[in-house]
């Protein structure tokens, strides 16, 4: 006696898809299941298995809503709705933490009550968008559909024409540019000390080698723009990058910083495409960088007063970056990328603590305290140099203001701290147990 297809289906939806529970799989699968998309075509239960098993790596809460079921004899037609937050991999884009809610529709053959044959359509345009990978624009569905077109042009020229160079690939940002760069099928050279060839921002010998063959660069220089030096070395970078033929520059830079806007005018004289990448604090410095042993002794000490900043993720810094490096649209443009509000380090403890349901306070210092507790540390020269200048002149309220350089690079908002807590919290990177840190 076998069940009605409606309830076939709606048992593989909720226990297998929803829940991962694969050992029903082969009460609701044919040996002989066959799954046919666009893009793919699988054969037998384990390959169907293997697809699951990708999907909920990727979405650990990933969850499929039926919205309509037809069954009409052998065969069964359902509209759906699939939701998750991108935790993991999938199709070689690195996890991005954004939440999508797309549409689909798969129609199922059924043998002897079980499934043996699909067809699904899933709106893998909509998914690229809302894991940033693919941009969207505010404009008629008309001008959209000539934008993406002119952008898969675009990324396949940029494909074939040259590499794509992304120097501090292994930092905060330049890591995620890659990660998507290449997700997109695109030639990606990982410049830093430890890559082959080796670059090195104080041996101008190793840049001769990186460049080779390249048409793109993201720059990104460490530690900060505002160091003493980086003025010069990101002029003689420029110039032999331009004598090398690329043809395309995207610079991070720092808001309120004067050296940062030098480097800034060094570009936009370089005679080819350039795009101003201008980033507000990290979020990422809390789970990432400099302060997650301050988040995970539960006080964030640090002397900046109580003035707010528009904290950014990283991975809309990522998205605008590559935007620029591969459409049409956006040279000579200076994007002020922020997140949608503006925090103080009182309220953005607030905001952990809330994630992580644990105290987690902010504490104000003086700045010798700090700048003497940084140095005993052992934190690097250049290092200490910088946070000391943050502190004391960046954060001083010259940029408590949100920008808009997310939304018109990308046709989105950014996003928000909340929500960066919450998925930090979820992947226990703040978790101590024990007194040891636990960092996933």
């Amino acid at each position: 006696m076998f069940l009605s297809n409606e309830k076939t289906m709606r048992r593989f939806i909720e226990q297998v898809i929803n829940n991962g529970d694969f050992p029903v799989l082969d009460e609701v699968i044919h040996p002989n299941y066959v799954y046919r998309s666009p893009d793919q075509e699988l054969h037998g239960p384990e390959a169907l298995r293997d697809l699951f098993t990708a999907y909920r790596t990727a979405f650990p809460d990933l969850h499929i809503e039926i919205e309509e079921l037809v069954s009409s004899g052998n065969r069964t037609v359902i509209s759906f709705t699939l939701s998750g937050t991108h935790e993991g991999e999938l199709m070689g884009i690195a996890a991005t933490g954004r939440q999508v809610k797309i549409s689909g529709m798969t129609l199922s053959h059924f043998e002897n009550g079980k499934i043996v044959e699909e067809w699904e359509l899933l709106d893998q345009l909509t998914l690229f968008q809302q894991l940033g990978i693919v941009s969207t624009h505010q404009e008629t569905e008309s001008s959209r559909n000539d934008e993406r077109m002119m952008s898969t042009e675009a990324n396949n020229d940029k494909a074939s024409e040259g590499i794509t160079l992304v120097v501090g690939g292994t930092g905060k940002t330049g890591r995620r540019v890659a990660d998507r760069l290449q997700a997109l099928g695109i030639e990606t050279r990982i410049a830093s000390r430890s890559s082959i060839p080796c670059f090195d921002w104080n041996e101008p010998s190793t840049w001769n080698a990186a460049l080779e063959g390249v048409k793109a660069v993201y720059i990104s220089y460490a530690p900060d723009l505002a160091i003493p030096g980086a003025t010069d070395s990101i002029r003689h970078f420029v110039d032999q990058a331009v004598a090398q033929g690329v043809r395309r520059l995207v610079l991070l830079s720092g808001r309120g910083e004067e050296e940062a806007q030098a480097c800034e005018r060094i570009i936009q004289q370089s005679g080819v495409e350039w795009t101003v990448v201008r980033s507000s604090w990290f979020m990422q410095n809390f789970s990432e960088g400099e302060f997650l042993g301050m988040v995970l002794e539960g006080a964030i000490t640090l002397p900046a007063a109580d003035v707010p900043e528009p904290f950014i993720d990283v991975n809309d810094i990522a998205d605008v970056a590559v935007a620029a490096l591969t459409e049409q649209g956006h040279a000579g443009e200076i994007y002020e990328v922020t997140g949608p509000r503006m925090q103080t380090f009182t309220e953005l403890a607030r905001e952990i603590s809330q994630a992580t349901s644990r105290e987690v306070q902010y504490v104000q210092i003086p700045k010798e305290t700090f700048a003497q507790a940084i140095t005993e540390a052992g934190t690097p020269e250049d290092n200490a140099w910088l946070l000391n200048y943050l502190f004391e002149t960046v954060l001083d309220g010259r940029n408590a203001y949100v920008g808009d350089g997310v939304q018109r690079a990308l046709g989105r908002e950014p996003a928000d701290f909340a929500d960066y807590a919450r998925r930090i919290a979820a992947r226990g990177i703040w978790d101590v147990k024990d007194g040891v840190e636990v960092v996933a």
